[in-house]
């Protein structure tokens, strides 16, 4: 590649990134098609050069296919920018997130991917409250729901989030608890890529569930 080839390539992968991370949209990413109309049509490539490098910085590019298009439908993805290793136990605090919360998620997740990535939110509630007070289990889902790991449809219809799409690995997860009981599953075992931004969190403690609402 000549210099003036790599100084355009740079200039592309510039533009990516700013599409990416500087989106104006309600959901943060971009679509494929937008990232054609300002790139042209070999913006996969351009993206694979980007992924690339941001991998030497311990990131990458993620595409989220539309659930409606398939995955072979790159001008309907949604592309993001999330960090390429997992975070460890440790980290979970730092991301703002008690265990309980984490251990909710994740059974969450799993009671949805099992029912076809929906469920009706009495339904889901009922399920946690066998090991959950109800009020923890109600403001967790309302956290969650906040930060878009969970979709709340206005007719109670809980449904996974924009964010479980970008951070959540759902073939790992679901290996996770086809190995667990009905039991086990709700002592929480998930994969989280904190990111908007990525990385792993693996939840397998409880925390104090004991506490009441502050």
């Amino acid at each position: 590649m000549s210099g003036e080839e790599l100084g355009k390539l740079e200039k592309k992968m510039a533009q990516a990134v700013a599409l990416i991370l500087a989106s104006g949209h309600r959901l943060p990413g971009v679509r494929g098609w937008e990232l054609r109309r300002r790139l042209g049509k070999n913006f996969p490539k351009i993206l694979n050069s980007l992924d690339s490098r941001l991998k030497q910085i311990g990131l990458r590019v993620k595409t989220v296919p539309d659930p409606e298009a398939g995955p072979k439908d790159l001008d309907r993805a949604r592309f993001y920018i999330v960090l390429q290793d997992p975070l460890m136990l440790s980290d979970i605090q730092t991301l703002g997130y008690s265990l309980d919360e984490l251990a909710i998620l994740s059974a969450t997740l799993a009671y949805l991917l099992a029912k076809n990535s929906s469920a009706p939110e009495k339904e889901l509630v009922e399920m946690l409250e066998t090991k959950y007070p109800r009020w923890r289990v109600e403001a967790a889902i309302e956290r969650l729901t906040r930060r878009g790991y969970l979709n709340r449809a206005e007719d109670g219809v809980i449904s996974i989030g924009w964010r479980t799409l970008v951070e959540v690995d759902k073939q790992e997860l679901l290996k996770a608890f086809a190995s667990l009981s009905p039991a086990e599953t709700l002592e929480g075992d998930v994969g989280v890529s904190e990111g908007g931004g990525g990385g792993a969190v693996d939840a397998k403690e409880q925390g104090d569930s004991s506490q009441g609402p502050t």
